[in-house]
């Protein structure tokens, strides 16, 4: 019995023996293959390269590299392909993949059946022609000079309306061709599919843009500016409205900073120039003066009398200094101008005058088209020519108190041909005037014809006081 069991002990153990080493027999015989294919679950460069040979590895990534093409992306959307006919791609070997193969240990096969990987990375070297690339590069529609455009500046336009707007500026198309040459060397070195040219900073910029704040700040003042409205009320009740329309042309517009063209300013001088011109055209169509006037009488009826300096004549200097302060206050105004000449002569003198009728020998005050005095009064010496009162229409240009008025000399006696104390002088023409004459003792009728005066107007003490208060220098005096 004991025999017995110990050959059973010995058969199991050969037995068991027996099966490890055909085991390991299979085990080793299974490994032989990959002494020459890469281990399943090996991945170089991101692809499965198991159970291939180093050659066919080389020839995946050959076959890869031989349909390379790059796309290039400029801008406006436009895109171009760069293939490897176009610049002699191909694809060099490092030896690498071989020395991945040869360092794996083929007795490892297991842990690819038992799904475990392994990654590996290689360089895939590749090799172009850098001339044919420029060329093919070079030769692109959008890399042609001809076909870009420099960039422009936002600049100021005068718009619609005479508003003043900016037009944005435009980067145009203009790029530096050796900077995206050089990135699209790296991108076929690397092997990359698509370049963005738009992101390498290779296109040229527009110095200005819309949001300069120069710009924006002119822009802005000469719109207020231009806004303005000036109305100007004349004295026949119409209105002249001066606005952007007349205005806009008055700005002026500089080119010498090429950073900015067109770019407007308010120039004083052309401004001022501006004003003047306006104002002279409103002077031509409102300006006017008399040369003769129908005047109301008041006892004569009407009469058509010469007369000068009456009328309404702009003062143009004076408007346009007027005019210029208001545009700089950049807000609307209403405005009445200045009158070098401001007296009318349409019969009634405004309403104030002093009236002498000869043939009469009175005299009237009126004011506001009312009676606020008469009297009557002596003139010039009727019956000679030499001292008769001139007729016309004439103005108080002084008044004085206590005045000695005096004749011509006489050469005989080198004396004044008279002298006459008077306490209230009007004159209105040339040493002719309105007086009291206290060395007469009655007015009017027809002592003037031959005791008269020597042309001026002789009147009663009181009523001569009560008229030297009442008028104003400037005052007309009508004598018919």
């Amino acid at each position: 019995m004991r025999k017995n069991s110990h050959i059973g002990l010995i058969l199991f153990i050969v037995i068991i023996l027996a099966a490890a080493g055909g085991a390991a027999y299979w085990y080793v015989r299974s490994a032989a293959p990959y002494e020459t294919i890469f281990l399943e679950g090996t991945f170089i460069n991101g692809s499965n390269v198991g159970n291939m040979t180093a050659e066919e590895v080389e020839e995946e990534i050959r076959s890869r590299v031989e349909n390379y093409s790059l796309t290039l992306f400029f801008a406006d959307g436009a895109r171009e392909n760069l293939t490897m006919e176009d610049i002699g791609f191909g694809y060099a070997s490092d030896g690498k993949v071989a020395e991945i193969l040869a360092s794996q240990n083929p007795y490892e096969w297991i842990r690819g059946k038992l799904g475990q990987t392994e990654s590996y990375t290689v360089g895939e070297a590749y090799t172009f022609d850098e001339n044919r690339l420029r060329e093919a590069l070079f030769s692109l529609p959008e890399m042609k000079p001809e076909n870009q455009t420099d960039p422009v500046n936002a600049r100021m336009q005068m718009g619609e309306g005479n508003h003043l707007t900016i037009i944005p500026e435009n980067d145009g198309s203009r790029i530096d061709g050796e900077k995206v040459f050089s990135a699209v060397k790296d991108a076929v070195r690397s092997g990359a599919a698509e370049l963005d040219v738009t992101a390498l900073d290779a296109y040229s910029h527009a110095d200005v843009r819309a949001d300069d704040p120069r710009l924006l700040l002119q822009v802005s003042d000469l719109n207020s500016y231009l806004d303005e409205e000036i109305v100007y009320t004349m004295y026949d009740g119409s209105q002249i409205v001066l606005n952007r329309d007349t205005m806009a042309p008055w700005l002026s517009v500089s080119s010498d900073d090429p950073n900015y063209p067109d770019f407007y300013y308010f120039d004083v001088d052309k401004v001022k120039a501006g004003c003047r011109e306006f104002v002279a055209q409103i002077a031509s169509s409102y300006d006017y003066v008399k040369d003769s006037v129908i005047f109301h009488s008041s006892w004569q009826g009407d009469i058509e009398m010469a007369c000068s300096d009456y009328g309404r004549v702009i003062d143009q200097e004076a408007e346009s200094e007027a005019l210029y302060n208001a545009i700089l206050t950049r807000t609307s105004a209403t405005l009445t101008p200045h009158y070098s000449l401001e007296r009318d002569a349409d019969g009634t003198f405004g309403g104030t005058y002093v009236e002498v009728d000869i043939e009469g020998q009175h005299m009237w005050y009126y004011r506001d088209g009312e009676l606020w005095l008469d009297s009557d009064v002596v003139t010039g010496k009727g019956s000679d020519p030499s001292r008769r009162t001139p007729k016309g229409v004439f103005d108080i240009y002084t008044k004085e108190r206590g005045r000695t008025l005096k004749g011509e000399i006489n050469p005989s006696t080198g004396q004044p041909s008279y002298e006459s104390y008077v306490n209230y002088w009007m004159p209105f023409y040339e040493g002719v005037g309105l007086h009291d004459a206290t060395w007469r003792g009655s007015f009017g009728g027809s002592i003037y014809w031959d005791s008269g005066s020597h042309g001026c107007v002789n009147m009663p003490y009181s009523k001569a006081g009560e008229l030297y208060d009442m008028v104003e220098v400037g005052t007309p005096v009508i004598v018919i």
